[in-house]
């Protein structure tokens, strides 16, 4: 009777008790797959992922949200807020202000540069995705307000990122309107 007991319970363990799951970091290797869909839960995310091949040229990333009051605090320990959220990653062509519709600074709408590709981030706020060489815009979808993108480079241009030949590049995206600092 034990052993029928421990057979589930190891099962349930060994699905468990991944990288993914514990919050551990991972190896490039494996949060480089192209996630095309939002999972349904945890276990299917970790089941898409093992199915991708590994990108070889490209963005990689994780986008992260922040919320609520950021300052710093005599009385409370500082804690960094951030957390992985499932959002979809729109890539477009280079991207200056001057071609979009800005809303409140970070919010964006009737981007005149094309749509390279869209991704799903998994539940924790990871994605990946093969792009040819060349510049590049980052937005993320956010429900009833357009397109958020929050940095700039000296030239006006909306959350570049360069990809060069071979090569992964890595990425931050940070979610923070509803943030105080």
């Amino acid at each position: 009777m034990e052993k029928l007991l421990l057979l589930p319970l190891a099962l349930l363990l060994s699905n468990c008790s991944g990288p993914k799951a514990t919050g551990q970091q991972t190896t490039h290797k494996e949060t480089d797959s192209l996630t095309t869909q939002a999972p349904v839960n945890a276990g299917a995310a970790q089941a898409a992922s093992q199915k991708q091949a590994p990108i070889e040229q490209g963005i990689k990333g994780q986008v992260l949200w922040v919320a609520g009051n950021q300052m710093p605090s005599p009385d409370a320990p500082q804690s960094s807020g951030r957390r992985g959220i499932q959002r979809t990653v729109y890539i477009y062509e280079l991207t200056n202000a001057s071609q979009t519709t800005t809303t409140a600074g970070v919010f964006h709408t009737n981007i005149q540069t094309r749509l390279v590709t869209q991704v799903a981030t998994d539940a924790n706020g990871n994605f990946a995705v093969s792009l040819k060489p060349g510049k590049y815009s980052l937005f993320t979808k956010e429900e009833e307000k357009g397109l958020f993108a929050n940095q700039f480079d000296g030239e006006m241009n909306i959350f570049p990122v360069e990809v060069q030949r071979g090569q992964v590049t890595s990425v931050e995206f940070l979610i923070n309107y509803n943030a105080s600092y």
